[in-house]
């Protein structure tokens, strides 16, 4: 159960992570908002992984109403 918790752990620090660079768009100037959106771009498919990765290990369905999706 120990990994459950690490993995929910993990997913939840990108996901604040992903929230602050989110921020940081709306706030920085625009020189430097290609690069938050690239680092966002790439935060959302780790969390996307992660968030797979954990439904499929374990059989648990996390909250996708903020998740992106391909579909």
């Amino acid at each position: 159960m120990k990994k459950l918790e690490e993995s929910v752990t993990e997913y939840n620090k990108v996901k604040s992570d992903l929230m602050k660079i989110s921020q940081c768009i709306d706030c920085c100037n625009e020189d430097k908002k290609e690069f938050y959106q690239d680092i966002a771009l790439d935060h959302s498919r780790q969390l996307r992984e992660i968030k797979e990765s954990i439904e499929s290990i374990y059989g648990i369905e996390l909250c996708g109403c903020c998740a992106v999706s391909d579909k």
